[in-house]
């Protein structure tokens, strides 16, 4: 118990504390360790791992995730490299992929975010590319000054709706 207690405190002195008022809800108000910045920052990133996934560029994918980074696509858990990868080899193999991030909900506290946003845009090949819409979200952890992408989650939305 006395290791248990001590843990606890411990936990307590070095998790980020919030200032203000705290009534339990996740709303996206920024909190006083957090800015309207921030918010952008953190949609920015989601913006700009798509950018670089478009691109293949698998340098500026690891620079916008962390090293535990993984994602969820396509009914299977894939890392950085991976996911990176698979991309990469669709459109080697002639497969296009459009996103178009919608707005970004960003919800911040402190050192973490969590993001969700609609994807809508079109994948196939040139000759049959078909329109797509996927719900997303995104774990997100501010390291050395930059939020870095650490969870991505990705669903196809019910096509009839």
């Amino acid at each position: 118990m006395k290791h248990v207690l001590a843990g606890v405190a411990a936990l307590s002195l070095i998790s980020c504390q919030s200032t203000g008022p705290h009534d339990g809800s996740l709303g996206s108000a920024p909190r006083s360790c957090s800015s309207e910045a921030d918010l952008e920052s953190v949609a920015a990133t989601v913006r700009a791992f798509y950018d670089a996934l478009a691109r293949d560029d698998g340098a500026a994918v690891r620079g916008l995730t962390t090293e535990t980074f993984y994602a969820f696509e396509i009914g299977k858990r894939y890392s950085g490299p991976e996911l990176s990868k698979l991309i990469a080899d669709a459109h080697a193999s002639g497969r296009i992929m459009q996103w178009n991030i919608g707005t970004v909900d960003a919800r911040i506290d402190c050192s973490v975010a969590f993001a969700a946003w609609e994807n809508v845009g079109a994948a196939g090949t040139a000759a049959r590319l078909e329109p797509r819409a996927w719900l997303e979200s995104a774990l997100l952890v501010r390291r050395e000054g930059r939020w870095r992408i650490d969870m991505l989650h990705s669903t196809p939305k019910d096509p009839r709706k």
